[in-house]
């Protein structure tokens, strides 16, 4: 979930050293060809059949929800202050999200585009002053749209990442070749767009063209196959 557009404590980090201009079209070069690498398997083994259930209590909530090797942290699974990943980097992630992103970083470079890094990994304790920090300067209708309780953040998880680009953040990185370039190759280094357009009543957050989700190649593969517009809350039959 954002980390706060223009307003909030942010580390950004360059991610690929490129020239700023892209080669012609709406979209970018620099990834695995689509038609080679985007299909997902004949039959999905990997999404339940039933709706899950989270019956979780106490100190289970000391780790996410999982389902099918998906862990789902939002306001209906939350995580509690227990929860602490282990995560790398300067920006940090999990150590197999932050290989997969590394991976994804120089696809992006060579391109020809640069994106930074926003957020990344945040604690129970960072997320509860983000929220604070927020909701004191921008408001309650803005904090509840765009910046989740703590407890109930991705960020928890070490497996989300917030990015812009040179040309554009938050709500104007949709329009940039950067997010072109990601809607259309992202999955194939396991990540996927987690908050699309229009589906707020799914997910409970607003559009976050920012926010990129890792779950794993196999699974984003799968879940970009049914749609780009395909919820994780939708993949696992949750809602």
């Amino acid at each position: 979930m954002l980390a706060v557009t223009g307003c909030s404590p942010t580390i950004e980090r360059p991610l690929g050293a490129g020239p700023s201009s892209a080669p012609s079209g709406d979209v970018p070069s620099g990834a695995p060809s689509p038609n080679r690498s985007s299909a997902a398997p004949a039959v999905d083994t990997l999404r339940p059949t039933t709706r899950p259930v989270d019956d979780r209590t106490g100190a289970q909530r000391n780790r996410p929800f999982v389902v099918n090797g998906i862990e789902v942290v939002s306001a209906d699974h939350p995580v509690a202050s227990g929860f602490r990943p282990r995560v790398t980097g300067d920006a940090p992630l999990t150590p197999e999200a932050a290989k997969a992103f590394t991976s994804m970083r120089k696809a992006i470079e060579r391109a020809g585009l640069r994106v930074f890094v926003v957020s990344a990994y945040r604690s129970h304790t960072g997320q509860k002053a983000l929220y604070a920090h927020v909701l004191a300067t921008m408001g309650r209708a803005y904090t509840t749209k765009y910046v989740a309780v703590p407890g109930t953040s991705e960020h928890q998880t070490g497996l989300a990442v917030d990015l812009r680009s040179p040309s554009g953040r938050g709500t104007s990185f949709n329009r940039t070749r950067e997010w072109r370039w990601l809607r259309a190759h992202a999955h194939n280094y396991g990540f996927v767009l987690r908050y699309p357009k229009g589906l707020t009543k799914v997910t409970g957050i607003g559009f976050e063209p920012w926010h990129w989700r890792y779950v794993g190649v196999e699974r984003a593969r799968a879940i970009r196959a049914l749609g780009a517009e395909m919820t994780i809350e939708q993949y696992l039959r949750l809602a």
